[in-house]
């Protein structure tokens, strides 16, 4: 892609944002070429890999900072097959993109203040002329972009958006997320151009939220809707108000009040989180329920992106009570092995036909028994957190001899700790998540250090 939608310049403490005329297409034939465009990307990619990253760990993370957060790119993406913009990363899969205190050179800090904001600028102005959130920006020509949901309505690209302005604007956001003891933090260079995002678009995000609450929240229950399917994290499989997206529902409005976007009392909110608590923990697996479907309910699922609480706020570490869930959440994994031979297996089996027939073609166990390094970084900082060192040291070694080993980050490993290779599916090797990486190593010589 050569049209770029916002460009960056800067100062020595100051960078600025750029906007270039984009248009916003709806039209059937755009989406359905992205669809087909997508599928045969996915399907190149087994084919035709990324090539091995030849160096040190630290050496290869540089070499991976290189290729995802280069200046010349539009815009964040998860790498390799994955070229289209998907809204969640900035909140979620990168959610360490904008950590001030990670070391790394002061052009890399400057390269990924810039990536994020053209990202989240572009995110707001395609919304904005679809007055609509979607799960994926893509690239169509020109100056034209269109969205397409893969599979259904999101839940989780606002919150993403939410995420990323508050980083772009408060250097302590991500330390209160994260917290740490006596990190040098680099200086924040975006808080002049992320104010002028967040005037321009604050009515179109007070828009979006309102619907967006209005689609997905029972009135009734006080929780997401039994009655409809939304794309999430795990948006390969089909869930029924899933504890994710009550989570992340959640977090929305916590960082819309946080941003002044929406009104609701401390009360009503803690009252809400409550609830949520309250529906999805089974006391005696010592775990958040996977979702509200029978076969969930009955046999006690647990998904790997219950560990979302981390990274929302959801749970508050320095609250003893609140600690418990997560010390017990561990144990979980540990007691069914859901680390072996490394972190973490999205769930204990496989679920085929609750998986989109996308998904359960070319990649059945996606959303099932392989293990994602993503969550596999969320449940490290977990064992931080609830003090058990030697097992996080143990695990990030691992991650360690596995980027060595591959030449690069992979995204996803099958359930033998190989990376995940199927049918029409080879997972992405130079791959931006690479971050969080670097930041639960950060957090873990940070703290251990405390000891």
């Amino acid at each position: 892609m050569t049209y770029l939608p916002f460009t960056t310049k800067h100062t020595s403490d100051t960078i600025l944002l750029t906007p270039h005329p984009i248009i916003f297409s709806s039209k059937k034939h755009h989406s359905l070429a992205v669809y087909l465009r997508s599928g045969f990307t996915i399907s190149k990619a087994k084919f035709k890999k990324e090539p091995k990253l030849h160096g040190s760990e630290e050496e290869i993370i540089k070499q991976i900072h290189d290729i995802r957060f280069n200046e010349k790119n539009p815009y964040v993406i998860t790498g390799g097959h994955f070229d289209q913009l998907f809204v969640r990363n900035l909140g979620i899969f990168f959610n360490a993109l904008l950590d001030p205190r990670i070391t790394t050179s002061h052009e890399d800090w400057t390269q990924r203040q810039e990536i994020t904001l053209k990202t989240i600028a572009l995110d707001l102005e395609v919304f904005k002329q679809a007055g609509k959130d979607y799960t994926t920006i893509v690239h169509v020509k020109n100056n034209i972009f269109t969205g397409y949901n893969f599979y259904t309505r999101p839940s989780d690209s606002l919150f993403a958006i939410l995420y990323a302005l508050c980083a772009l604007t408060d250097d302590d956001f991500i330390g209160t997320v994260f917290p740490a003891k006596k990190l040098i933090k680099k200086k924040l260079q975006t808080q002049k151009a992320a104010k002028e995002l967040y005037d321009n678009y604050k009515e179109t995000l007070k828009h979006l939220i309102k619907t967006y609450l209005a689609e997905i929240i029972d009135e009734k229950t006080g929780l997401v809707k039994k009655t409809i399917t939304l794309a999430s994290a795990r948006d390969g499989i089909k869930r029924e108000s899933s504890f994710y997206d009550n989570v992340i529902a959640w977090a929305t409005i916590r960082l819309a009040k946080k941003l002044q976007l929406y009104s609701m009392s401390d009360k009503e909110f803690e009252t809400w989180k409550k609830r949520i608590v309250k529906t999805f923990w089974d006391e005696k697996e010592g775990i958040f329920l996977d979702d509200l479907s029978k076969m969930s309910l009955e046999q006690k699922l647990f998904s790997a992106d219950s560990f979302i609480v981390t990274s929302t706020g959801f749970l508050d570490f320095s609250k003893n009570e609140e600690r418990k869930y997560l010390s017990n959440m561990v144990t979980y994994v540990q007691k069914k092995r859901l680390d072996t031979p490394f972190p973490l297996h999205y769930s204990r089996n496989d679920v085929p036909y609750k998986l989109y027939w996308q998904v359960r073609y070319f990649a059945p166990t996606y959303m099932g028994t392989s293990i994602w390094s993503h969550w596999g970084m969320e449940y490290i900082k977990a064992l931080i957190y609830v003090g058990q060192f030697s097992e996080a040291k143990k695990q990030l070694d691992r991650y360690k001899q596995n980027i060595e080993r591959y030449g690069g980050y992979p995204e996803l490993y099958d359930s033998n700790g190989n990376i995940l290779n199927s049918r029409l599916y080879h997972s992405v090797l130079h791959n931006g998540w690479v971050i969080n990486y670097e930041q639960t190593k950060m957090l873990y010589d940070n703290l251990v250090s405390e000891e």
